[in-house]
């Protein structure tokens, strides 16, 4: 009686294929998870872009305002504006801790109604942004006008570590007496301000890259001071 040999596969050939199968998927996951891994930091990136460049923007537009007063020239003079006045001077400093430079206060005419605020308990247009514990923070009201009073308010996302906030104000002051001479206390002035801002920031998760950004504001409305102020 004759037997038919049965085709098939041995062990040793089994083991083989499993063991190449086995590579081949370990292949596929590492090119996975690197993969994975290179999108999720291309989108904190991308987050992080969007959030400093849209804050500096903001920063940006408000301090171009600063010193705004909606006012009828046939009734007042640019000296009485109140936005400019020292309590509500556009003005830096620094919250408590941090580092100095880090806070920004100012002012201007947010309503048009040429007064400064819009009640007599909050200072509602008076604004602010600093830099605490990683965050920038507005000023969006409170009583007194410092850079550690008031009510504040998250402005960049928790994700996202501000490791640098830093204001630097550059002016340039105009003789109204005698524009060929420098500016002295008992003459009347026009002052010019630019405000240099530095805004450096990462995201929190692991392995994340610095953005540095910088940019210079020329505050439209000059502070005009007559001699007694």
């Amino acid at each position: 009686m004759r037997y038919r040999r049965q085709a098939g596969v041995t062990l040793v050939e089994l083991m083989i294929a499993s063991s190449i199968t086995l590579f081949a998927l370990s292949a596929l996951l590492t090119v996975y998870s690197a993969t994975a891994r290179h999108s999720s930091r291309q989108l904190q990136q991308a987050h992080l872009h969007q959030q400093l460049h849209a804050t500096l923007q903001l920063l940006t537009r408000d301090l171009r305002r600063s010193g705004y007063w909606h006012f009828d020239p046939r009734l007042h003079s640019p000296v009485e504006n109140p936005f400019t006045r020292p309590d509500n001077r556009l003005r830096i400093g620094a919250y408590p801790g941090e580092p100095a430079g880090s806070c920004i206060l100012l002012a201007y005419d947010l309503d048009q109604d040429g007064r400064v605020g819009k009640g007599h308990e909050d200072t509602v247009e008076q604004f602010g942004y600093r830099l605490r514990n990683g965050l920038l923070q507005s000023r969006y009201g409170g009583r007194s006008f410092s850079c550690d009073s008031g009510y504040w308010q998250a402005v960049t996302d928790p994700s996202i570590e501000i490791s640098q906030l830093t204001f630097t104000q550059h002016s340039n002051c105009t003789n109204l007496n005698d524009p060929e001479q420098n500016c002295a206390p008992d003459d009347a002035q026009l002052i010019q301000l630019a405000i240099e801002t530095r805004l450096s920031g990462k995201s929190r998760a692991a392995f994340s890259e610095v953005l540095e950004l910088s940019t210079w504001t020329w505050v439209r409305n000059a502070q005009m001071r007559d001699a007694e102020r």
